[in-house]
């Protein structure tokens, strides 16, 4: 069962965070839970959500006003603590598959939808079909970040996940980004993101070793070839995934 000593001892273990920090992240987790629950923002305890239900419960809570009041006064600490515990659940166990599986079901018996893009959606899941396609053609067949060619090594990121999107978002160019296999992993954990202007920001967790072995550093800049579509993809990722 997870809780949140285990959440202690994971940043313990995972992170370069001062003991202080780790006592002030572990009992936030337990503040958030219970001021937004008083408010109606979220209706169960954060400690009890699965891996989707998380990031829906983030997305909601780091736009409330209480919340963004709460947090500023912290210095952050509280929108930093939500995000080393959701990194804390990813890594703690994957997406919940049958949630997923539930999605692609409603998907499947949904008539409004013709079964060309029934397929085109769920192929995006895994990034596969015209969502690859896609990408392929707007990044010219080369990861954006290392310039790699050899399309069996290039990944179809979603920059917001598939599970959270909505079926256009899902299937949606802007919400994707053309990386290497390595590159999307970081991507897709949080360690990376990218500013509007495509400047690279390196997670703290990553450390300085790993960061030089992977020729990586923040403040490099790539060509996201971004549009204003981009934006808000690229803000949810900043806001939610990304851990500093």
């Amino acid at each position: 069962m997870i809780d949140l000593h285990n959440f202690s001892e994971w940043m313990s273990l995972n992170t370069n965070l001062a003991a202080s920090s780790i006592d002030k992240y572990t009992h936030a987790i337990n503040t958030i839970s219970n001021d937004m629950k008083v408010i109606g923002v979220i209706c169960k305890d954060i400690v009890d959500m699965n891996t989707l239900e998380l990031n829906v419960a983030i997305e909601q809570i780091i736009k409330n006003s209480k919340f963004i009041d709460k947090n500023k006064k912290g210095n952050n600490m509280y929108s930093n603590a939500l995000k080393q515990y959701r990194h804390f659940i990813i890594s703690y166990a994957d997406i919940d598959h049958d949630y997923e599986l539930k999605i692609i079901h409603s998907i499947e018996k949904n008539n409004k939808i013709s079964k060309t893009e029934k397929e085109t959606i769920i192929k995006a899941r895994v990034g596969q079909g015209k969502y690859r396609d896609n990408l392929i053609e707007k990044y010219n067949s080369k990861c954006i970040m290392t310039g790699i060619d050899n399309k069996k090594l290039l990944v179809a990121s979603h920059i917001k996940p598939w599970a959270i999107c909505n079926n256009v978002e899902r299937v949606d160019v802007n919400n994707g980004l053309l990386l290497c296999a390595n590159m999307d992993k970081l991507f897709d954990n949080g360690l990376i993101t990218f500013s509007n202007n495509g400047k690279l920001s390196v997670s703290s967790i990553l450390g300085k070793d790993n960061q030089s072995r992977l020729n990586i550093e923040s403040g490099m800049i790539f060509d996201l070839k971004l549009n204003e579509n981009m934006k808000e993809y690229l803000e949810y990722h900043r806001n939610i995934v990304f851990i500093r």
